[in-house]
């Protein structure tokens, strides 16, 4: 059975390639909703001037554009899947990655052990639902966390029936991952949005070993 162009397209924001993917390349560039997601989920962050931060998932860099604002004494790191992206996000930032303040990289999860530095705070924004083993993906990110960094994991609903309900149950399982992680003083955040609000789970990396298994 073949998948209508909207699903098509809905598929593509996991890894934008191809010519679908330059049209969802456009749509996260663009996009009112998209843009104040990403700004709002900087905020939940405190973000200070001496911070190191990666986000895993970054599209067009608009999060990454604004943490560089407000951290001016270290380092933003990105990850993406998409190549297109990568290329989107590079342009946007283009004077921090000359100035050696910001290093967006082509992968996911998968690469963070390549990385130098530990970070003070980590997130995404509507990544999650991506993941095909999150509590794996939610260890390795604690795995680069210094103690007591912050995590925060977005997630606005997208599909066309969306309801604020699903946005609180989609924070719950996020939650619920974090915990099994590993991660300690887990709380929910709801960003009023249109046309669904956006779920915010937030935690703290433990400054004790990490779980085994």
């Amino acid at each position: 059975m073949s998948r209508s162009p909207r699903a098509m397209l809905v598929g593509q924001f996991g890894n934008p390639h191809g010519l679908l993917g330059r049209l969802a390349r456009l749509i996260l560039r663009f996009r009112p909703s998209n843009r104040e997601r990403n700004l709002r989920a900087v905020a939940l962050l405190d973000l200070r001037p001496e911070d190191n931060v990666l986000e895993v998932g970054f599209g067009a860099g608009l999060a990454i554009e604004r943490a560089l604002e407000l951290t001016t004494k270290g380092k933003v790191v990105g990850l993406d899947h998409s190549a297109l992206m990568v290329e989107e996000a590079r342009r946007r930032n283009a004077k921090a990655l000359a100035a050696g303040r910001a290093e967006l990289l082509l992968g996911g999860v998968e690469r963070v052990s390549d990385l130098s530095i530990r970070f003070d705070k980590v997130f995404t924004v509507n990544v999650f639902m991506f993941w095909p083993e999150p509590v794996a993906e939610l260890r390795a990110l604690r795995g680069v966390m210094k103690p007591g960094g912050t995590i925060a994991m977005v997630l606005q609903p997208r599909n066309k029936s969306a309801t604020n309900a699903d946005a609180q149950a989609a924070g719950e399982r996020i939650a619920d991952a974090l915990r099994s992680a590993g991660f300690e003083e887990i709380r929910l955040e709801t960003i009023e949005m249109a046309p669904v609000n956006t779920a915010c789970a937030i935690g703290k990396a433990a400054a004790t070993d990490l779980p085994s298994g």
